[in-house]
């Protein structure tokens, strides 16, 4: 499961991102040290790449 980071924890820093086992990340989520991040939506023909604006 891939999460984001609110709050520092061991070497991590906000913002960053990581994919962990769903228990472990349940666990960070539920003491709110992280937040879930959302499903990745694969593009469609002709869609541009969010990352190219």
């Amino acid at each position: 499961m891939k999460i984001r980071f609110v709050k520092n924890y061991k070497c991590l820093g906000v913002g960053d991102t990581a994919d962990l086992p769903v228990t472990e990340a349940r666990a960070l989520i539920g003491i709110g040290l992280a937040e879930e991040m959302p499903a990745e939506q694969p593009a469609l023909k002709g869609e541009k790449a969010a990352a190219a604006k």
